[in-house]
């Protein structure tokens, strides 16, 4: 008995027909169905739903047909569109390189689309992408699978059907890709929200490669001021007109003049520092809520080196200022942490700078927070205390300063928060003292054994128990930085490694989802 349905194609109402036989897959046929669990974001276009390959081994094919179905899609009304792309012997869908094969309805059941688009002999790829509403609901599901196509021959092949899904969230945008601006790679993401409510990025343009300093790297910005759906064309803060690395940046916004504030490093990497040549620290500022830098200027003697009039520190190997946020507290001080070899055969202890006049002189406090460590973040508890996120194999570690960071206790394994070594970030979403109905923390980290699955945790207790987890994207990924824009939604920029080490992506999505419904954001009663 024939199969058949009525289904919308291109808003044609079509009677589609199945033959009675469909051949099965077989290894020899060389299908692979591609999908991702990267989250797509509320009203993006062209939003990858599956794709799969085909082998063509016969001069002159060609592709005919291409049935498929929504499985996996929470609610059909979320999706305006659905367009099959062909991309030749490319699995990495990009639209600009892609060729339309044709359009239809999102509609239940399985839909048909003909065409007709030559294959190359060896792999082709044909990708099914879906334009979601700017109405859809957040936290939702997307997804499809392929149910068969036709080549020129007119006999359907079938796919078998592949689990996966893709979660919506308020924005999901990439920045930034390998062969950007003719660079190789782009590494390490910091964010801040501006004083006029603007979004603001830095990066690092690694140019030849995914590997750290001393290597040919630029510190760019980009900025959006429409809560992270559109992005500015990149701007240097560091390194134009030389081929001296600069990377590792990290912002903060000052709260008392408005002024954004990146440290950064320079020069040579942490293996070939020394007291005399040191890894050099610089600052850059930002008046104008990010669109222009002042020239990097660099204060790496107020801090280590030969130069330096600390007695201790001066003999210090290498330091550079951890990448991410830095952070300001209530009082004004701005602070980062520093990652130190204190020398030449010593692992990385952690220490903290903090500026009292807005970041023209930095001290360095000189009670170490923890031997141990890496990369780490540090933000101000409701009661004044600071505490601060150390990057370790396996947990994080924790310590907290009674003194605004002069002194620190000793470190506490965190063991709410799995960590593969790799770097994180931790920030103040709400205090109770600020009028908020609740103190509020919250850390990201690629919540694994390795890097992949960054996640982000939510803390009710100023960082005693993190009970709250979600997952961004379960593949490949690695350093984050979060960001609190005005209404309270919360931003992520991070790194992921789908294709590459790494592509750079904007994430925005609300305390509601986050929190699976448990906790929603209110303004304070004034």
């Amino acid at each position: 008995m024939k199969n058949h349905l009525l289904t919308f194609v291109s808003g044609i109402l079509l009677l589609v027909i199945f033959p009675p036989t469909v051949a099965q897959v077989a290894p020899s046929n060389g299908i692979r169905v591609v999908k991702t669990e990267l989250p797509a974001g509320i009203g993006n276009e062209d939003e990858r739903l599956v794709g799969f390959r085909i082998i063509s081994k016969t001069r002159g094919e060609t592709l005919k047909s291409v049935i498929f179905n929504l499985q996996g899609t929470e609610d059909l009304t979320d999706l305006t569109g659905i367009k099959v792309y062909y991309t030749g012997a490319s699995e990495r869908f990009k639209k600009e390189d892609a060729a339309l094969f044709g359009t239809a309805a999102a509609v239940a059941g399985n839909i048909r689309i003909d065409g007709e688009i030559p294959l190359i002999d060896g792999e082709n790829y044909v990708w099914i992408t879906a334009e979601i509403s700017k109405q859809a609901e957040e936290g939702h599901q997307i997804g499809a699978n392929v149910v068969s196509f036709a080549k020129g021959d007119g006999i359907n092949t079938e796919v078998s059907p592949v689990s996966g899904t893709r979660t919506l969230l308020m924005a999901h945008v990439l920045l930034f890709s390998s062969g950007d601006g003719g660079s190789n790679s782009y590494r390490i993401p910091a964010i801040v929200t501006a004083s006029d409510g603007s979004l603001v990025t830095a990066t690092d343009k690694r140019w030849n490669g995914s590997a750290d300093l001393p290597n040919h790297i630029d510190v760019l910005a980009r900025r959006s001021s429409d809560k992270g759906n559109t992005w500015s064309d990149p701007v240097i803060i560091a390194g134009e007109g030389t081929t001296m690395g600069f990377g590792d940046p990290a912002l903060v916004v000052n709260r008392k003049n408005g002024e954004i504030v990146c440290l950064f490093a320079s020069d040579r990497g942490l293996s070939n520092s020394t007291p005399v040549t040191p890894l050099r620290i610089n600052i850059s500022i930002s008046r104008d809520n990010g669109i222009t830098w002042s020239a990097p200027r660099e204060i790496t003697s107020q801090i280590y080196g030969s130069a330096c009039p600390d007695p201790v520190t001066k003999n210090w190997q290498a330091a550079f200022v951890t990448s991410g946020s830095a952070a300001q507290f209530y009082s004004g001080r701005l602070m980062a942490v520093l990652a130190v070899k204190e020398t030449a055969t010593s692992g990385i202890s952690n220490y903290v700078i903090y500026s009292d006049d807005n970041g023209e002189t930095w001290k360095v406090s000189l009670n170490v927070a923890c031997t141990t460590g890496d990369e780490a973040k540090v933000v101000e508890l409701n009661n004044g205390d600071i505490l601060m996120s150390i990057r370790h194999s396996g947990n994080r570690l924790f310590n907290i300063s009674r003194d605004q960071g002069i002194t620190w206790g000793t470190p506490i394994s965190q063991s709410d928060i799995t960590d593969p070594f790799c770097n994180g970030d931790m920030i103040r979403y709400t205090s109770v003292s600020k009028g908020y109905d609740k103190n509020r923390l919250l850390h990201s980290i690629p919540f694994a054994s390795s890097r992949k699955n960054v996640s982000v945790l939510l803390s009710y207790d100023e960082g005693e128990s993190w009970p709250v987890r979600k997952t961004i994207y379960s593949g490949s990924s690695a350093y984050s930085a979060l960001n609190i824009l005005p209404d309270g939604t919360i931003g992520l920029y991070y790194e992921v490694g789908e294709y590459e080490t790494y592509q750079m992506y904007f994430a925005r999505f609300s305390l509601d989802w986050l929190s699976s419904g448990e906790d929603t954001f209110t303004v304070p009663s004034r």
